[in-house]
Parts: structure tokens; C-alpha cells; sequence
């Protein structure tokens, strides 16, 4: 997990004002894994949504939904591959 906790960063308000100012208009969450009781999702920005009938939900970026996301959690942590996190 060490190598892979290392490609993600956990969702915080700069992240969040950050893809606000690139014209993201909503988030995608992907469920990862769960590790000693804690689960973690993965946010999206912009990506489709496909139907493959799985657990993916989609959070317009301006909704009380991604603003509780930044809320701490004893058992959920909602974190951003680094990938979503290079500026163009």
C-alpha cells in the first residue's frame, strides 16, 4: 500500500478550488478499497460516467455532496490520484 498511498492525495479545499478554477463542473467517485476499517474512494474530475451498472456516482462539483467530502471521516477517505492533480 505504501507505493500506491503514494499516487494519491487526500481531497482537500485546495484541491477543490483548484479544479473549480480549471472549469470542472463535476466529480466522479470510484470506490478503492478498504483498508482496516477505512474506506476510500476515489475522486474523478470530469470523467464519463459508464454503464457498467457498478458502484460509480457522479457529484456536480457545486453540491453540498462534494463540500461533505472534505469533512473528516473516521471511516472514509476521499483521495485524488496524482494524475488529476498536474496542471495543463
Amino acid at each position: 500500500m505504501s507505493m500506491q498511498a503514494n499516487m494519491y492525495q487526500l481531497f482537500s479545499d485546495g484541491i477543490l478550488s483548484i479544479w473549480k478554477n480549471q472549469g470542472i463542473s463535476y466529480i466522479k467517485v470510484e470506490e478503492l478499497s478498504t483498508i482496516e476499517g477505512i474506506t476510500f474512494f476515489e475522486l474523478i474530475p470530469d470523467a464519463e460516467l459508464l454503464d457498467g451498472g457498478g458502484v460509480d456516482t457522479l457529484y456536480a462539483i457545486d453540491s453540498e455532496d462534494v463540500d461533505d467530502m472534505l469533512l473528516f471521516s473516521k471511516n472514509v477517505r476521499f483521495v485524488v490520484h496524482k494524475i488529476y492533480l498536474e496542471e495543463d
